[in-house]
């Protein structure tokens, strides 16, 4: 696979070289084959990665409040595509890093895959201060992605501590704990509460053992003494969870066949303490204690806890039970509808020369309505036709955030049914933002005589603003955008794990040049035929690009 890949590269530097030589591709960079200082032709190498069909974002979100996480965190795949996912230059790490809450990797392009053949697998987050979680994807069809993986704190968990009762049913002593109720985000028109509760039998009491690791009875009429001499208080049991999560698509098992659902993660928790006749429990040293999930009707088509089977989310029952104090669980729901591969085509308009990076949340048309999912569209104006995947066959409501500055708001869109059809979203530019061109190369520091033309995530921003950073599709080097005039402004790619920032100002004279000071490096502009302002950026890259590409 590197080989092949490492071969693509080959060929295109072949075809950059020749191009450079071209006065057309002169005009492009503004001759970046001559020394700015000196004026010597010098001979650069200039590959464009642009020949990646499937380029995907994975954003670690905090579920908390939507933003990405700042933690270190460590992703792998596993499932049937997992090792057809790669770096840039062509490498299958077994895991990867990241300590801003992105990364950016990209699909072998030797690799096919359609509505038939879908392109699977499960991305793995195990992050700093944050619970651990999976979640299953499926693509269809080749393009700009965005995986978004909902992380909570472990701060963030809440502690529930319950007492118990006793029954003598199935021939054995139990323990029943109280039962909790909790509020579900279900995607029914009704939404109930689902009710847990635990069950410790006499017989697993008798083999946990206090924090000195001895027996805390050694007789089923010691445990019953201690018992009715404070029913209340005999027994209590604490859990720490969160249940802070919207609603994504996944992918799961359903006897052994991938499905995509519209799924609901209801808690993600952990058994933390057990406490008997006011001691510690210390071990459970081969007992167990069963937690039991019931769903409130309407019941949802799938309940009950979920592992990972296979590399997709399999519910296997609704319950639970622990061989330790501290193993986790995750309880979850779904919809049983099924979801079409790929839905309504989705064409964005402007009037304007632009890249794009716009957030839906899609609702169903229920009363109230209940969210279903978010979708990231990324393309560029003045026209851009998108499919969605993976869309249940219903009316549907897209709430488009309102978090792009140089874009007035997105009125919401009606869909009849999300799974055929087709709709535009018209996107008005806000006043007083100009269009702008950007093209950039990539220097490596080690290596001038090679330079890159980055086809991979950028963002840019209002410098020192609290805007939020607007996504840039950026292929070749080369992107459309829109900025205010007399602006200083943060442009940032992502390698890997880490940005790499640069600043450019919108300020420019009556014959369209560059009129900042930038001694750092060599940033030119000029007119282009259309009447937009084209602004060369020569950067010497800090990142570790050019190693990562053996170069």
């Amino acid at each position: 696979m590197r080989n092949n890949i490492k071969y693509r590269l080959f060929q295109l530097i072949l075809l950059v070289t020749t191009l450079l030589i071209a006065s057309s591709c002169r005009d492009l960079f503004d001759d970046p084959l001559t020394d700015k200082e000196t004026g010597e032709d010098i001979n650069v190498l200039i590959v464009d990665l642009n020949f990646f069909t499937t380029r995907v974002t994975y954003n670690l979100i905090d579920a908390a409040d939507g933003s990405l996480i700042t933690t270190d965190a460590g992703i792998s795949f596993s499932g049937k595509n997992a090792n057809d996912i790669v770096t840039f230059g062509g490498l299958k790490e077994g895991n990867y890093s990241t300590s801003i809450g992105q990364l950016e990797l990209t699909v072998d392009p030797n690799i096919d895959y359609s509505e038939s053949d879908p392109f699977e697998f499960t991305v793995n987050v195990v992050a700093e201060d944050y619970l651990p979680m999976s979640k299953g994807v499926q693509f269809m069809e080749k393009g700009i992605k965005t995986v978004e993986i909902q992380l909570s704190k472990i701060s963030d968990q809440e502690e529930d501590i319950y007492g118990g009762t006793i029954s003598t049913e199935d021939g054995d002593t139990t323990f029943i704990f109280g039962v909790s109720s909790g509020g579900t985000k279900s995607l029914s028109a009704d939404p109930g509460p689902y009710t847990i509760n635990y069950e410790i039998t006499l017989s697993s009491l008798l083999k946990f053992t206090d924090q000195s690791d001895s027996l805390m009875f050694h007789s089923s009429k010691e445990v019953m003494a201690a018992y009715y001499s404070d029913t209340l208080n005999f027994i209590n049991i604490s859990t720490q969870s969160v249940s802070n999560y919207q609603p994504w698509i996944e992918l799961i098992k359903d006897n052994g066949i991938s499905k995509n659902v519209i799924f609901q993660l209801l808690e993600n928790g952990n058994l933390a303490t057990i406490e008997v006749a006011g001691t510690l429990v210390k071990g459970l040293n081969g007992g167990t204690v069963k937690m039991i999930a019931h769903p409130n009707p309407p019941a949802p088509d799938y309940f009950g806890f979920i592992e990972l089977s296979d590399s997709s989310d399999t519910f296997i029952d609704t319950v639970k039970v622990f061989t330790a104090l501290g193993e986790t669980y995750k309880l979850a729901e779904a919809s049983g509808q099924t979801l079409c591969t790929t839905g309504t085509n989705l064409t964005f308009k402007s009037s304007v020369i632009s890249s794009f990076s716009i957030t839906a949340d899609v609702y169903d048309r229920q009363v109230p309505p209940q969210l279903i999912s978010s979708i990231k569209f990324s393309g560029n104006f003045p026209e851009e036709t998108i499919t969605v995947e993976n869309t249940p066959a219903i009316p549907v409501t897209l709430v488009f955030r309102d978090n792009n500055p140089s874009f007035k708001p997105i009125p919401n869109l009606n869909i009849d049914n999300f799974c055929e059809g087709s709709a535009t979203v018209t996107v008005e530019a806000e006043p007083n933002y100009n269009e702008y061109q950007i093209v950039l190369v990539g220097y490596c520091s080690n290596t001038p005589t090679i330079a890159v033309a980055p086809t991979y995530n950028a963002e840019f921003k209002i410098t020192g603003s609290s805007d939020p950073w607007q996504g840039v599709n950026m292929a070749g080097g080369v992107a459309n955008l829109l900025a205010l005039p007399n602006t200083q402004y943060d442009y940032r790619l992502i390698w890997k794990n880490q940005y790499e920032y640069t600043t450019i100002w919108t300020e420019f004279n009556a014959k369209g040049e560059y009129t900042h000071p930038n001694e750092s490096r060599s940033i030119t502009s000029s007119f282009l035929p259309d009447g937009r302002i084209k602004v060369n950026i020569d950067h010497v890259f800090t990142q570790s690009i050019c190693d990562d590409l053996n170069w």
